[in-house]
């Protein structure tokens, strides 16, 4: 796992990168703390931060070129499959200099071409540069585990793995409007777009090529059309549990310590349960909350550790200590990003960095295999009885009663009104809502200057696409691994993980996992009541039956009682009148959510004061 950004000269009469390089460098020095590489050759500029995780040693070191002289990559990611790629080149007579994956991935591309990128089962952002041609090429993995932005300014082309080395390298600073609604919505940045017009962000399963003629963006993977290759199974769950188990088994390859997340819900046990079984004394690392026990899961972590004999830690939380990490959480964060739950997350890699280089996690399981609740809501939406009618006819109850996620009722009558509101709402503009932490008439009222709307409708028309693919819930599913998977969790992981140069595998979004889940009807994967069945059918036999069970709960924080309580002055600081306007944003509305939060039906309210509090602070660091 590293850090990678370079440049290219696609118009030789331009000012060039220059020393740029150095500067981008810096700016992703914590994704690789182990190692710096810069390669220059014709009109491409290289560089490289290195987390040695597979040999470890100088043999390693990138930008690695080939023994011709000719090709030069700049890799960040892993491999899994790459000693059998290995030993079945090994077999064609080819030799290497070093025991790494990117040895074995660059010699594949000198030999097939862009081709090569079906043979590899990992995770990836990668940049070659072929010297005899002075061609560049890139791609990005699958399912967007590794995040690859770049932009074309002043007849340069420019990479990098974070938009703050990007911009060292020279992209412009002009924010887009329509991204920053987007992100009071959706609490995130729906990718290709940035928080900046001109930047973009690769979006996964895309390559690029570029010359002196200029950028070709292309797909090269397409889940859709590669889960329908994929072989009818006589027995279902005896193959996804091989699946999954080779899966794991491959991700515990390392040549640095390896240990596990574990939050005591389904997909983490799963994942930590297949990983004890090849891996002795296993280290399992999970939060839990001090003083909030409504958010606080460890016990049932805990629980499964025993059953499975791992060495755990359960790192428990103070509302202090999560106001001490909050602001350092912002420093880390280069483009505006909301998710909540990225807070105990990078508490979390923090700490289990201490003990291991590399952790798996139950990332991918939700939305590959039908977690959400959102996803239930979906199944009685299309097929409603009696307590769907009796929901629906009670939508004016559901709007009095208090609403929030902080307590079990209340976050019932939150979900129940969501439910009567969304009730005859076409699939995809459905989807759509569900995916917004924000409605989008609040989102729209934050704005202090006017959106486009026809450019926002055609943003927003993406969301589309998952339902026009795939028909019935296979299609919702799809939504969620084309836009919430990467946009949202995935880059959640990386960007709380690398800040620490923790390095997380995801063993539900290997490839072969991900393909089979897509090649079953959806019926098979999870029916009413009970989300991700073939999970729990396939690996219950492993895990205490209080997992398989209970209901689930997500990684959540207690983010009212904390910006009420001891991040209450840094709410007052930070939105302050003149820090609003200067951020094009409309101070009666933000004022609004402020005493919204503060009172006693807070609703939703602490959600969007948290996406306020990550822009302005966003803002006064980058934006102005």
């Amino acid at each position: 796992m590293c850090g990678i950004a370079g440049s290219y000269q696609i118009d030789p009469s331009r000012p060039v990168t220059g020393d740029r390089i150095h500067a981008a460098l810096r700016c992703i020095a914590h994704r690789g703390p182990d190692d710096e590489g810069i390669y220059t050759n014709g009109s491409a500029v290289l560089g490289h931060r290195r987390l040695s995780i597979i040999d470890t040693s100088s043999n390693g070191h990138q930008p690695f070129t080939d023994n011709g002289g000719r090709y030069t990559i700049a890799f960040n990611g892993e491999v899994f499959n790459f000693q059998t790629l290995r030993a079945d080149l090994e077999a064609q007579g080819h030799t290497f200099r070093s025991t790494s994956d990117t040895e074995v991935i660059l010699r594949l591309y000198t030999l097939k071409g862009p081709a090569f990128l079906h043979d590899l089962n990992g995770f990836f952002a990668l940049a070659i540069h072929d010297a005899e041609t002075d061609t560049l090429f890139l791609a990005r993995d699958r399912f967007g585990v590794k995040p690859l932005l770049w932009s074309e300014v002043d007849g340069r082309f420019l990479f990098a793995s974070e938009l703050r080395s990007l911009i060292a390298l020279g992209a412009e600073c002009v924010q887009d409007p329509v991204s920053a609604r987007q992100y009071f919505a959706y609490h995130y940045i729906p990718a290709p777009r940035t928080v900046f017009t001109g930047s973009h962000k690769l979006l996964p399963g895309h390559s690029i090529s570029v010359d002196r003629t200029g950028v070709m963006v292309e797909r090269w993977y397409d889940v859709v059309a590669e889960s329908k290759k994929v072989p009818k199974a006589s027995d279902p769950k005896r193959t996804l549990f091989d699946l999954m188990d080779d899966a794991v088994r491959l991700r515990l390859i390392a040549d640095v310590p390896v240990g596990a997340f574990l939050s005591g819900g389904v997909d983490s046990s799963i994942v930590s349960a297949l990983a004890a079984r090849h891996h002795k004394h296993l280290h399992t690392f999970s939060i839990g909350y001090a003083d909030d026990p409504f958010f606080d899961e460890s016990r049932y972590a805990e629980e499964v550790a025993r059953h499975i004999k791992s060495e755990h830690s359960t790192f428990k939380l103070t509302r202090e200590e999560l106001a001490a990490d909050y602001t350092r959480l912002l420093a880390a964060t280069d483009e505006p990003f909301a998710d909540s739950s990225a807070l105990p997350s990078f508490m979390l890699c923090e700490r289990t960095r201490r003990q291991v280089t590399v952790a798996v996690s139950g990332d991918g399981a939700d939305e590959v295999f039908g977690g959400y609740t959102k996803h239930q809501a979906e199944l009685r939406w299309r097929s409603p009885g009696a307590a769907e009618q009796a929901v629906r006819l009670l939508a004016p109850l559901w709007r009095t009663l208090p609403r929030s996620r902080n307590g079990k009722w209340p976050n019932r009558f939150r979900q129940y009104d969501r439910f009567a509101r969304l009730a005859n709402t076409p699939e995809d503009r459905r989807f759509q809502e569900l995916a917004a932490f924000t409605t989008h008439e609040e989102a729209g009222a934050l704005m202090a200057g006017r959106i486009d709307p026809q450019e926002l409708a055609r943003r927003e028309g993406v969301f589309s696409e998952a339902f026009r693919r795939m028909p019935g819930m296979n299609g919702a599913l799809l939504a969620d691994v084309m836009s919430t998977l990467p946009n949202d969790m995935l880059h959640k992981v990386d960007l709380t993980s690398m800040a620490h140069a923790l390095e997380v595998r995801t063993p539900f979004l290997d490839k072969r996992v991900v393909e089979f889940a897509f090649s079953l009807p959806a019926e098979a994967k999870l029916i009413r009541g009970s989300g991700k069945h073939i999970l729990r059918e396939t690996f219950g036999h492993l895990l205490p039956p209080v997992v398989m069970t209970r209901s689930k709960k997500g990684f959540e924080v207690p983010l009212l009682d904390l910006l009420r309580g001891p991040m209450a002055a840094f709410v007052d600081a930070t939105c302050s009148k003149e820090l609003v306007h200067s951020a094009g944003l409309e101070w009666d509305a933000v004022q609004a959510q402020v005493k919204q939060l503060r009172s006693p039906n807070p609703g939703t309210s602490q959600a969007t004061v948290h996406a306020l509090l990550v822009y302005l602070s966003w803002w006064k660091t980058h934006g102005k």
